[in-house]
């Protein structure tokens, strides 16, 4: 099994890539950084990339008096000239460099091959002032110390020509190799080691950016705590290490913010790194702004250790770290809060949640103006852990009412977030979702006016179960919704059973709509088995209608993964076309493992029950509202 361990830089300009360990004997949760023992396989390079374009840096003048010369600006001993592995990222190779150390700080070792003219004997200055004075301290303060298996106490900031075969538009600006965190490992520094780019990315250096060497030394500590963390809170992490040390990812001509505001469906969990690269800029967008939002709202800089030093992965890494901070929340809330921030960014009601304090987004919609009509039955699809986002705008008189129906295979959660931009006022609700997936929402039965709705629709995962990829995309889960569906009426017929109720046959069910008028054809025409107490069975399927009868029905259902004993079930019935919709439930039953069954009904034909009509607004729960916000 593949380890794979993250060594991707970012901030500005560069081109992150992926190492992986192949066949890692050692236990990765006892995994110590300094042992005696270190895997003696070699690492297989995996080249997956990221490409940033260059930014171009404001022009600063430099001058041989600014500042005074480094510390062994040459090398005035044989000590002070170092032989380096380095990976060439064009070639997915290791080559040899000779570099010189500059200076020396007390946490520092700054080595370049590079030829030290003024202008990068100021940046060498400048970079060991901040990773002396802001860096270091700031960024072990939250994360933790970094490894040490040169015991020297100190990090090595090596400073040469990265090659990467990139274009002229983009450089890799820097990287984290964990190679050099192994004893008696080809290539091996044996040394803790942040590469950074002096070529292309002098200029940017020279302009005071030195995020690339926070987001690497994050990395480097995250490492130390847990070899094989996924990708997305790897880099979570490190986003906010450029944050803590006072450079906003979001600020600037940075591609991270634009990116996800343009792809708010993009997965927080599963990054694609064989997609498109503005996809990867969305999912580091992602990454940050939730790491941020923890920073602001779980605890601050407390939650964001926890999780570095748990030893799980994902989410589950993150709901433990909040459970531990007397946070006792699902991690599917806190996304759910999280995706109402992005959109709303409201901090003066419910307790600040639907906020930030320090950035602000504004994700891209889908647009449905519902002045006119009702909108037909429309299908989409959005990747977990991710929010699709759509407005439904300008009928503040008219009853708003929205059905929704998500694959069953999938789990959702379904957010109203609605404004009435006459009084200012805005309202949080919650939308419940069936076992079933299958939710509904009415203006009207809550009894609110609004002109403007905005539906965050978000597909997940259940906790540690498939809930990440390091180099797939996320699936993508399909829905519908329909606003405004007339109402039909359904007629849930009967239901009968085999001679030993292994198998269930409903018949007799017709649909029609408010004129009497019987459907023989439908969009969906489904049934699903629930208990009583509304767990789905995983039972479901479709109706096929009888046109010699006129009715709908559907034989020899399997009942055989159903438990036996006194469990009570009962069968939702689901109709629909691109304008109605309707429900029905059967009676209820059982299924014992005596022979003289109990049951509601008998295993022969039962009396239909009278016909149930669903206005779709009628099911809306009412306790769904949520936080009101008045001004």
């Amino acid at each position: 099994m593949a380890l794979l361990l993250v060594i991707i830089g970012t901030g500005w300009s560069m081109l992150s890539t992926l190492l992986a360990i192949d066949e890692v004997s050692t236990n990765s949760q006892q995994f110590q950084i300094n042992i005696d023992n270190s895997p003696q396989n070699d690492f297989k390079i995996n080249p997956q990339t990221l490409i940033q374009s260059k930014i171009q840096p404001s022009k600063i003048e430099t001058s041989d008096q600014s500042t005074s010369p480094p510390k062994n600006q040459v090398a005035e001993a044989e000590e002070d000239i170092r032989l380096f592995w380095v990976l060439n990222l064009d070639e997915w190779e290791y080559e040899e460099i000779n570099a010189t150390l500059i200076l020396e700080g007390a946490h520092s070792l700054i080595y370049t091959d590079l030829t030290v003219d003024t202008k990068l004997n100021n940046v060498i200055i400048a970079i060991n002032e901040s990773f002396e004075t802001n860096i270091f301290p700031t960024i072990t303060d939250v994360f933790g110390p970094p490894p040490d298996i040169d015991k020297n106490g100190k990090i090595i900031i090596l400073i040469f020509d990265i090659i990467d075969g990139q274009s002229s538009t983009s450089f890799v600006a820097g990287f984290f190799d964990p190679r050099h965190e192994y004893e008696d490992l080809k290539n091996s520094e044996e040394a803790e080691i942040i590469n950074i780019d002096g070529n292309e990315g002098l200029d940017q250096l020279a302009d005071g950016h030195f995020e690339t060497i926070a987001h690497e030394f994050q990395h480097m500590i995250h490492f130390r705590n847990d070899i094989n963390e996924n990708i997305w809170l790897d880099e979570a992490a490190s986003m906010l290490a450029e944050y803590l040390i006072g450079k906003d990812p979001f600020s600037g001509n940075n591609p991270y913010k634009p990116a996800f505001e343009s792809n708010p469906d993009v997965s927080l969990t599963y990054w694609d790194y064989y997609g498109t690269p503005g996809l990867v800029f969305a999912n580091y967008g992602a990454a940050y702004a939730f790491f941020l939002y923890l920073l602001e709202h779980y605890g601050g800089s407390s939650i964001i250790e926890n999780i570095v030093k748990n030893r799980n992965n994902s989410i589950l890494s993150v709901e433990q770290s909040l459970n531990k901070e007397g946070y006792p929340v699902e991690f599917k809330e806190v996304f759910r809060n999280w995706t109402i921030a992005n959109y709303l960014n409201d901090i003066s009601f419910a307790n600040g949640s639907y906020g930030y304090k320090s950035i602000s987004l504004e994700m891209k919609l889908d647009n449905y103006p519902y002045t006119q009509s009702s909108i037909p039955r429309t299908e989409n699809s959005v990747p977990y852990w991710s929010t699709d986002y759509i407005m439904f705008s300008d009928r503040i008189d008219i009853p708003f009412n929205f059905e929704f129906q998500g694959d069953l295979s999938s789990d959702f959660m379904v957010t109203a977030i609605l404004t009435n931009l006459t009084t200012s006022n805005t309202e949080v609700i919650p939308i419940e979702i069936s076992p079933d997936e299958y939710g509904n929402f009415s203006t009207g039965v809550q009894g609110i006016s609004a002109d403007e709705i905005v539906l965050a629709i978000s597909a997940y995962t259940p906790l540690d179960k498939n809930d990440h990829s390091d180099d797939n995309p996320a699936p993508s889960q399909n829905y519908w919704f329909m606003v405004n569906p007339k109402g039909i009426i359904i007629s849930p017929g009967n239901f009968s059973f085999s001679d030993n109720r292994q198998y269930l046959r409903l018949w007799n069910i017709r649909a029609y709509d408010q004129n009497g008028v019987y459907w023989d054809d439908a969009d969906g025409a489904t049934y699903s088995i629930f208990t009583t107490s509304s767990n789905y069975t995983g039972i479901s399927g479709n109706l096929t209608f009888n046109s010699e009868a006129n009715f709908w029905e559907v034989t020899d259902i399997d009942l055989s993964t159903l438990p036996t004993g006194n469990t009570t079930y009962r069968i939702k019935y689901h109709f629909f076309n691109s304008t109605c919709s309707g429900i029905a439930f059967s009676e209820t039953f059982e299924i014992q493992t005596n022979t003289t069954q109990s049951s509601t009904s008998t295993t022969t034909d039962v009396t239909p029950i009278p016909g149930f009509m669903l206005v779709i607004s009628i099911l809306t729960i009412g306790i769904l509202i949520g936080n009101r916000k008045k001004k």
